[in-house]
């Protein structure tokens, strides 16, 4: 299908030249024709356009795992700007943070920069991510379970997904991509806040000691854990669990909150 697509546009091309020769330039034609000309051309340049984005989808559906290693040792703030691109962040048992693109062959990588205490984690911009129909990249990020400093996320309308989290402080801002965090251990402050996307969040312990928080504008708010001191209103829901020890802040505009 990619080549009876490249064969057309071929061909096209071709006679955008042939024609353009006979008169000098386009820009010559233009003048001479005006509209006519404009009319002409117009659907070749549309068929031109959404060749290229079938050629993209159409195109090699080659991936490959971009892994860059980096330790955070002497880092206090760990920064990841995910952009518009899934997020998988995890906390694992690894002696290095773990960074991975699952991208295809032809578009940008994971930027991984280290500057005195703080370690930051972006993407490149590249307007073929955007041409990828179907083949979004995904970026993966693995956590010492070691690491004791803050993780700070900042996202547009992708997709956030944590796993195993626990020891770090946390701070989470998305817009329009849902936030879905599981939390082994909840051992330090939580801040998450979204435009119109859920925040679901997943505890592994009946009772963390924790402070809550829970504010929605038109969303809902449904809390599956037994919380103590339970203050609520209309768009807000607060309490604690355990000792209460850490403060933990989940905001929407209009996206639901859960917690289970």
């Amino acid at each position: 299908m990619a080549v009876s697509f490249f064969l057309l546009f071929t061909k096209l091309e071709k006679s955008l030249e042939s024609d353009a020769a006979s008169s000098c330039t386009m820009t010559s034609m233009l003048k001479k024709g005006g509209g006519k000309a404009m009319k002409r051309y117009a659907p070749a340049v549309i068929l031109w356009i959404l060749g290229m984005f079938l050629l993209s989808a159409c195109g090699s559906r080659d991936e490959e795992e971009e892994l860059q290693r980096v330790t955070l040792e002497e880092a206090e703030v760990l920064e990841i700007d995910h952009g518009s691109t899934t997020l998988f962040v995890e906390t694992a048992d690894v002696e290095a943070l773990e960074v991975s693109l699952l991208r295809s062959g032809s578009s940008a990588g994971a930027v991984v920069d280290q500057k005195d205490n703080r370690v930051k984690i972006s993407l490149d911009n590249d307007i073929t991510r955007m041409l990828n129909i179907g083949r979004m990249p995904q970026l993966r990020v693995k956590i010492p379970a070691d690491y004791a400093g803050k993780v700070e996320i900042d996202g547009s309308s992708g997709k956030v997904t944590g796993t195993g989290l626990q020891n770090h402080s946390l701070q989470v801002k998305g817009k329009s991509g849902n936030i879905s965090l599981s939390f082994a251990r909840l051992n330090n402050d939580v801040d998450v806040s979204a435009t119109s996307g859920n925040v679901n969040i997943q505890l592994d312990e009946e009772a963390p000691d924790a402070t809550w928080v829970l504010h929605s504008g038109s969303g809902r708010r449904s809390i599956a854990v037994p919380i103590q001191d339970r203050n609520e209103s209309n768009r807000k829901t607060e309490g604690r669990t355990g000792d209460g020890e850490h403060e933990v802040k989940l905001k929407t505009s209009s996206g639901n909150i859960s917690i289970k």
